[in-house]
């Protein structure tokens, strides 16, 4: 069983309890968001997650004749909940993956 599956109370009615699990909470989810700096402050490790995030055709139309909207619309999804964590670690991430990508795309059709 690894951390994720733990349960961080095992009372819910101990207050200490719950207030210790709610502090290891925060303290994971501190740190995810802070791995998650670690990678975009990097050029490479933006050049990554904009490639994830075109892959999950974030920024496209799901629309598709046939069923396979479902697994368009799944795998947008995806792309949004990367982008909304991208956000949360710090916006200005965000923005400068796009600016790099838009200055790549014009360098592309030059």
């Amino acid at each position: 069983m690894n951390n994720k599956d733990r349960a961080l109370v095992k009372n819910a009615a101990n207050k200490k309890q719950v207030k210790n699990a709610n502090k290891e909470e925060s303290s994971q989810r501190e740190q995810q968001l802070n791995d998650l700096k670690f990678v975009l402050e990097t050029p490479q490790g933006r050049r990554v997650m904009w490639g994830l995030l075109e892959h999950c055709k974030t920024f496209n139309s799901v629309w598709e004749s046939s069923a396979k909207i479902h697994y368009n619309s799944g795998q947008q999804d995806i792309g949004h909940y990367l982008m909304a964590e991208i956000v949360e670690a710090d916006e200005k991430y965000l923005y400068q993956m796009m600016k790099e990508n838009k200055k790549e795309s014009l360098d592309v059709q030059q």
